[in-house]
């Protein structure tokens, strides 16, 4: 019987490595990246300059997929304030 083996390593957020690496190296490095707060008050083009294009958003969220190496992809979702459109609020879901 196999077993499921997930290799969760968290790594320090690195603007660089998010843009160029996989899904699974953007869930090792979300975690401090959610904890850091270094996206808190930024506005929609500080995002993408720090993360990239969003795989999905709206006016006041961006979803970028990542993954733990579960079976699940997650989301790292941030959301906007809908009157000044800065970043309020970073959190990972599935």
């Amino acid at each position: 019987m196999l077993s499921c083996k997930n290799e969760v390593k968290l790594e320090k957020f690195d603007t660089e490595k998010w843009k160029t690496g996989t899904q699974l190296e953007r869930g090792n490095m979300a975690t401090d990246l959610v904890e850091s707060t270094i996206l808190i008050g930024k506005n929609k083009t500080e995002v993408i300059s720090i993360l990239g294009q969003p795989k999905d958003s709206t006016i006041t969220n961006f979803h970028y997929i990542i993954d733990y190496g579960y079976m699940t992809k997650f989301h790292l979702d941030i959301s906007f304030d809908i009157n000044k459109l800065k970043v309020i609020k970073t959190e990972i879901s599935d």
